[in-house]
């Protein structure tokens, strides 16, 4: 059977992607091993469920809109930048969030929870919730990059807010150039 590589996300605005764009490229100056995440799929992602049978999908969106039906939509805003698991040691260069984020921890809930009667385990490590904005191969450059981050970090604060309206069950393919994002379905919260 086909098997599609699928997770939960939200998705950004263009405008949003293009603003955390513009500070991707304060710090590609900065000479690193780092992979950086494309404009287009700039996203945070709720649940990633990993490889799934095409014929479940539409039981995984059933799923998650019973599980959001009367969740309304709420804002978030962009909040400084860091690193997982730490800046001694970077692996992942994010950007937090702030504001309402106990909504969103409701919905990445709800969402884990719907998933559990098919078959998906509930998430073990708590919710984090942050964009990528690059993955770093190697220590090489690192402590540059750290510094860079550190000086432009509040540059994350003028995107502004971010309404979160719904949530999307992504495809993801893996290829040579990187993986590519396509929205399946999206499961619309209440407008406010």
């Amino acid at each position: 059977m086909q098997q599609l590589r699928l997770f939960w996300a939200v998705n950004l605005p263009v405008e949003t992607k293009k603003k955390l764009s513009d500070i991707q490229s304060k710090l590609r100056d900065v000479s690193c091993d780092a992979k950086w995440v494309e404009e287009a799929n700039l996203h945070f992602t709720l649940k990633f469920l990993g490889n799934v049978e095409v014929s479940d999908a539409p039981a995984l969106v059933d799923a998650v809109k019973a599980a959001l039906t009367g969740i309304p939509a709420f804002t978030v805003r962009p909040r400084g930048m860091g690193f997982f698991p730490g800046a001694a040691r970077p692996r992942v260069l994010w950007v937090g969030l702030q504001e309402e984020l106990d909504r969103l921890q409701k919905i990445c809930q709800l969402i884990n929870s719907a998933h559990l009667p098919l078959g998906f385990p509930l998430e073990k490590r708590p919710f984090s919730p942050h964009l990528t904005l690059a993955r770093l191969r190697s220590g090489k450059g690192a402590e540059t990059l750290v510094v860079k981050v550190n000086e432009i970090s509040s540059d994350v604060e003028r995107i502004g807010s971010l309404k979160i309206k719904s949530v999307d069950l992504m495809q993801s393919e893996l290829s040579r150039r990187g993986p590519v994002y396509t929205p399946l379905a999206k499961v619309e919260l209440i407008g406010r």
